[in-house]
């Protein structure tokens, strides 16, 4: 039986890791970054990752800011909450180029490489492109609504003002 989404919402920022077990709206903004959604099919729940930078070999600054960090430390939560790799998909958002960075496709690249060393299977890829991107994640289900665009504005931003 599915549990009824509540009232639960939370604005993933850059260099956070969450994961949840309840029903929780997950919303935030990525522009060349990534947000990595991790659903455990058999458990209906998510962990979820935003991150800036692809890597860092210093070990002062191992933060979920980058992203060979937040993607580990992410795959380790889940499996100490007893996700087991094989239930586990993933969704991937951003990596735009912005300013003709390369950082970008940097960041999609090492989310791709790691998730592909767990042999965890992405399932949804908004990635890449030259817009950044607002999304919602629904946490029990993995589902997600994403939104391109080239300026972000408070008044169309989620949740809704006035609402």
């Amino acid at each position: 039986m599915k549990k009824e989404l509540t009232e639960h919402k939370y604005l993933l920022q850059p260099g956070f890791i969450i994961v949840y077990h309840e029903p929780m709206m997950i919303y935030g903004v990525v522009g060349s970054g990534i947000f990595i959604g991790l659903w455990d099919e058999k458990k209906e729940y998510s962990g979820c990752c935003c991150y800036l930078y692809p890597h860092t070999i210093e070990k002062e600054k191992s933060t979920g800011f980058y992203g060979n960090v937040a993607i580990r430390w992410l795959i380790k939560k889940m499996r100490e909450n007893g996700s087991q790799i094989q239930n586990l998909k993933a969704l991937l958002m951003g990596g735009a180029t912005l300013n003709n960075s390369k950082i970008g496709q940097e960041n999609i690249h090492i989310a791709k490489e790691i998730l592909n060393k767990f042999k965890i299977e992405i399932v949804s890829t908004d990635i890449g492109g030259k817009m950044g991107r607002k999304f919602i994640y629904e946490t029990q289900t993995g589902h997600s609504i994403t939104y391109k665009t080239n300026k972000l504005r408070k008044s169309d931003w989620f949740p809704y003002p006035n609402s």
